[in-house]
């Protein structure tokens, strides 16, 4: 197991998700959905976590990236020996090729194939059952592999290894083998919840799998119709997007993982395995900008059932399935990433009050409705009473978009999103002709929330909108008020609160979302990645062109080597914090270039 976030590549079916080192051991990994507990968990607790590890038994040096355009990982390893690639990937398949043969829920395929001269390899295979709290007991058979099960579901270790080379020694897997030049070896981890079990042939149809993977995830990329700077971080950022889409209901998680701090040794630390709505407005724009009108499709079917259950009254965060209830529970029996303390499952979000996410949403319809000719009734309905309960809510107090822990307070950037919401639903009205009796109402809350903001939310000592009413605390939310249309980039007021952001809340040129704010948790956090992202994109949009490459490179030195980026970042250190890869701040990624490419373009 590695100390650094950098050094893991993102994997997954789009059901569920696994993180593998570029030391070939896979430390995170869900089965047989993103939320459910972890079978490799090494991550927060090396000992108890357990892991998948294949790796060479010699002294080796290593690097690892993405086979280019698709989801498919790559480590090269290289000894003195020999020089091997080891390929992992979850198997994807298109509905017309799963129709062809039987396939597993899920199937992680991982193949060593040397390249030059012989490297010896060892093998370590140690499952944990729920995060490590649970003996997991493993059984060696000739059909069906090294099993392992829990409730209903279990596990099939196949490989093209002479069964007798891999021994189970202390209740994990252990195999020394040697691998020479031409030769390749597959190893293929299934998990099922059927009863019978699908177990994956592999010896003649292994290969062709990994190869499926690889073009499946070419041909998705190839729908993408971006052609502008940064496209390769584009692409990278969109294919990451994807892993983060769960299928079968189209919602889209913040993460893959739980609990990886905001500040090492904190405890700031949050199971980010939902859906968040907060994202939509967002993710939204970026997938119909990118041409995955599909997913797109997916993820607002899936608002509209995951809030069937609290509607017209909006939840900070849904499960995958659009559960309401998230508990949130300490593992107390774990270590912690590096120590940090607690283990987090659930999220005590689900009950906050957020007033910002009915803009969120609004936002996200009128933008969805460049490619929906007419809302159903259905859909009519709920985005009505959306804005209803903005009028009903707009000026009580909330936990804002940062999900304070706290006490309650008059967000300026909830009252600017309730403002988006009612902007969004009068320009909704209008073009499908709604006749909606309450339009007056809208038209008139709109306005009065303007005035709110304009008065109570503006500090004139500070020349900047600030964290709540009537305050003196800067908040990196404000960068996003041109990027609505609240107001414009170029506005006085815009221009100073920039100016008193960079100033307060930015330490080595990254900028923090707040700072010396009581959030109701103890401890600090690093700069925030998708608030560095607003402010480049603030930049493009107000003419700045220059300062925004730079920021918009100086942030990409911040990735990983394959392209991944976390929540946040460490501005003493440069280390990536939080959740990883983190979806809100890819997405940020996605919009900041956009905009500095429409900035080229109105420059020529």
């Amino acid at each position: 197991m590695t100390n650094d976030l950098s050094a893991y590549c993102f994997i997954g079916n789009c059901r569920a998700a696994a993180l593998v080192s570029r030391h070939g051991s896979i430390d995170w990994c869900c089965f047989p959905e993103f939320d459910s507990p972890a079978i490799f968990s090494a991550l927060l607790d090396k000992k108890k976590g357990g892991y998948f590890s294949i790796a060479p038994f010699e002294k080796y040096q290593s690097v690892q990236h993405y086979i280019a355009n698709t989801n498919v990982v790559e480590t090269t390893y290289t000894t003195s020996n020999g020089k091997t690639t080891l390929t992992d990937a979850f198997v994807v398949a298109t509905e017309a090729e799963k129709t062809k043969s039987l396939f597993p829920d899920h199937e992680i395929l991982r193949v060593v194939t040397c390249t030059a001269g012989s490297v010896q390899f060892k093998l370590e295979y140690n499952p944990a059952t729920y995060y490590g709290k649970f003996d997991t007991r493993l059984e060696q058979n000739k059909n069906t592999g090294i099993k392992f099960s829990w409730k209903e579901n279990s596990c099939f270790l196949f490989s093209t290894l002479e069964a007798e080379k891999i021994k189970i020694i202390n209740k994990k897997a252990i195999a020394f083998f040697t691998i020479r030049d031409g030769q390749s070896i597959i190893f293929s981890l299934s998990c099922s919840t059927q009863s019978p079990a699908i177990l994956p042939e592999i010896i003649s149809t292994g290969i062709l799998r990994m190869q499926q993977t690889i073009q499946f995830w070419k041909n998705w990329t190839s729908q993408c119709n971006y052609k502008g700077v940064y496209e390769k971080w584009v692409k990278r950022s969109v294919l990451t997007l994807k892993l983060l889409s769960y299928a079968p209901s189209g919602a889209i998680i913040a993460a893959p993982t739980t609990s990886l701090p905001e500040e090492i040794g904190g405890e700031r630390n949050w199971d980010y395995r939902y859906s968040w709505l907060r994202d939509a407005s967002f993710t939204i724009r970026v997938l119909l900008k990118l041409g995955y009108e599909q997913e797109a499709h997916a993820y607002m079917n899936w608002i509209l059932h995951a809030t069937q259950l609290t509607h017209p009254k909006l939840q900070v965060v849904y499960s995958i399935f659009g559960e309401a209830r998230l508990k949130e529970k300490r593992l107390d029996f774990l270590d912690g990433y590096r120590n940090s303390k607690p283990v987090r499952i659930g999220n005590g979000a689900y009950n906050q009050h957020q007033l910002d996410v009915y803009g969120d949403v609004l936002d996200a319809y009128f933008s969805y409705s460049n490619i929906v000719s007419e809302f159903d009734n259905i859909s009519k309905k709920f985005i009505i009473g959306l804005g209803d309960m903005i009028c009903k809510l707009w000026n009580e107090p909330d936990n804002g978009i940062w999900e304070i822990r706290s006490e309650l307070l008059h967000h300026t950037h909830s009252k600017v999103m309730a403002w988006v919401g009612l902007d969004r639903l009068v320009k909704l009205s209008e073009k499908y002709k709604w006749e909606t009796p309450k339009i007056a109402i809208y038209k008139k809350t709109k306005l009065m929330i303007k005035d709110t903001i304009e008065h109570a939310g503006f500090n004139t000592k500070l020349n900047s909108y600030i964290s709540y009413f009537n305050g003196e605390s800067l908040d990196a939310t404000a960068l996003l008020f041109p990027l609505v249309g609240y107001c414009e980039a170029t506005s006085p007021r815009m221009i100073s609160t920039v100016e008193a952001i960079c100033k307060n809340l930015s330490n080595n040129n990254l900028i923090y979302r707040y700072r010396n704010i009581d959030d109701g948790v103890q401890g600090s956090e690093g700069s925030f990645g998708i608030c560095n992202f607003w402010l480049v994109e603030y930049y493009a949009k107000s003419g700045k062109l220059i300062e925004a490459v730079k920021l918009f490179d100086y942030l990409l030195e911040h990735a990983s080597p394959a392209g991944l980026m976390a929540e946040e970042i460490n501005p003493e250190s440069h280390e990536m914090l939080g959740n990883y890869p983190q979806g809100f701040t890819h997405i940020g990624l996605i919009n900041a270039a956009l905009s500095i490419n429409e900035a080229y373009k109105r420059k020529e």
